[in-house]
């Protein structure tokens, strides 16, 4: 069956612009509207995209550390107080959870009571208290066990176990403060956080690790 031609031209007031008629058969038509259709597609996708990707990682400015140094100041105080040493000795002698890594620990919900009990005991009261008290400045604290094993938190962090991860390791193994050096989504919140974190210490040793994660749009201020 022959194609018939679909003629278009644009009037202008009413009048046909000389020169020939551009001429557009209906395969050519549909083949248009179909690559106008993807074109819109393409980009409502990458706006969507822009919007939801995380925040990059970026440098942490000379403003933004001298409130970082308060806080790691502020942390090592915590880590000290008499009922955190208390709840990681406690959590140490008990050792971590039996069959609980980071990979089944994933599949909890925050709602499930074994992750809720770290918000709920005393030691994580006491953690949600700190935290309220500087809602704009502080979006986390996790306090983890010797063997980085979770003690008490104020959401549930990303993993279980935390070793391997410098905010764990370096704070227990050289027992002194650490923190990141640059801003970045916190794996769990998701909000531009700069991660500080203080050792837990008993008798000279370190037997634990306090976590705070800052947020970074407060310390920019």
């Amino acid at each position: 069956m022959q194609t018939v031609p679909e003629y278009r031209y644009t009037r202008v007031n009413g009048i046909r612009p000389p020169g020939p008629i551009h001429t557009i058969n209906n395969k050519e038509s549909i083949t248009m509207r179909s690559s106008h259709r993807l074109l819109v597609s393409l980009f409502a996708g990458a706006a969507i995209l822009a919007t939801t990707l995380p925040v990059s990682a970026a440098p942490i400015t000379d403003k933004m550390q001298k409130k970082i140094d308060t806080y790691k100041k502020q942390a090592v105080a915590w880590a000290a107080d008499p009922l955190i040493v208390g709840a990681v000795k406690d959590a140490n002698a008990k050792g971590p959870i039996a069959g609980m890594g980071n990979a089944k620990w994933k599949e909890l919900k925050e709602a499930d009571p074994v992750v809720s009990g770290f918000v709920t005991n005393a030691t994580g009261k006491q953690l949600t208290k700190w935290m309220d008290a500087d809602a704009k400045g502080i979006n986390k604290i996790v306090l983890s066990g010797a063997k980085s094993q979770r003690v008490a938190f104020t959401s549930m962090p990303a993993i279980y176990l935390g070793k391997g991860k410098p905010n764990f390791d370096t704070s227990m193994n050289d027992a002194k403060a650490w923190q990141q050096d640059e801003s970045k989504p916190d794996p769990s919140t998701n909000i531009d956080t700069v991660q500080i974190s203080a050792p837990v210490m008993d008798g000279g040793a370190a037997i634990g690790v306090l976590l705070v994660s800052l947020t970074a749009d407060a310390l920019k201020k």
